[in-house]
């Protein structure tokens, strides 16, 4: 087990590119604090094809600054887990701390060597200007030729979901997120240099009414690679998001 000593993480993202986990040494750990309640954000993306790996989160709870099995026992505060190389993700509010972000390879769904990057960060809750930074493709919509609806949830628990898609020549979008019993909001990013991460100048629009009013980016209409983002503002409430795709009409 290898481990990376990251110090104080906060909003800017940390990124750890072609790293891999292999037979002879199975898992990484990078250990980080938040010195207080944050949105500690990873994504665990680019997982070598035909490969598997794994990330979970734990909390230092004996403090003695390694992860151990009295960690494994009682401090696991998160985890994702999902099957081949689809992007693992966590996103939660978390209280001041240290914790140790684990990538483990999956040795059934794996060959060899697993390579993989990690970014980790760690916003500030309940800011419009501080959202998760991190862009896993946790809801692949894939390219929009017809309305498209999805559901979900927003919480402490899992504070940003992330669809990703895609418009074609002559083809836009109204993105609508309805059906909120709390405060949650959109965003709209093209990730041109595609690290990943929200960078200055990729943010396309965004809609951060209050409360559980609902939130529409409407009349986008350049083809390409898109990502929505939904956010927690406060507290926990189910979502529609409604992706109403529409031909552009030229004179």
């Amino acid at each position: 087990m290898s481990t990376q000593f990251l110090g104080a993480l906060g909003s800017s993202a940390r990124s750890f590119n072609g790293f891999n986990v292999n037979a002879g040494d199975p898992t990484d750990v990078f250990r980080f604090s938040i010195g207080s309640t944050r949105n500690i954000n990873l994504s665990l993306n680019n997982i070598t094809s035909g490969d598997d790996a794994d990330l979970r989160l734990f909390r230092d709870v004996n403090g003695n600054g390694v992860l151990d099995a009295s960690d494994r026992a009682f401090g696991l505060v998160a985890s994702s887990v999902r099957g081949g190389n689809a992007d693992d993700s966590i996103n939660l509010r978390a209280n001041a701390g240290t914790y140790f972000a684990e990538v483990q390879r999956f040795a059934p769904g794996s060959n060899g060597a697993v390579f993989y990057d990690l970014d980790l960060s760690a916003t500030t809750p309940t800011s419009t200007s501080d959202y998760s930074n991190l862009l896993p493709k946790e809801f692949v919509v894939g390219n929009l030729t017809s309305d498209v609806t999805r559901f979900g949830n927003i919480n402490n628990n899992n504070t940003a979901d992330v669809y990703s898609f895609s418009l074609g020549l002559f083809k836009g979008v109204n993105i609508s997120l309805t059906g909120l019993s709390a405060d949650a909001d959109i965003r709209l990013i093209r990730d041109s240099n595609n690290n990943r991460i929200v960078d200055a100048g990729e943010e396309v629009a965004r809609s951060i009414r209050g409360g559980n009013t609902s939130e529409l980016i409407s009349n986008i209409n350049q083809s390409g690679n898109y990502y929505l983002q939904v956010d927690q503002f406060v507290g926990s409430t189910p979502y529609t998001v409604t992706f109403d795709q529409f031909n552009t009409i030229f004179a």
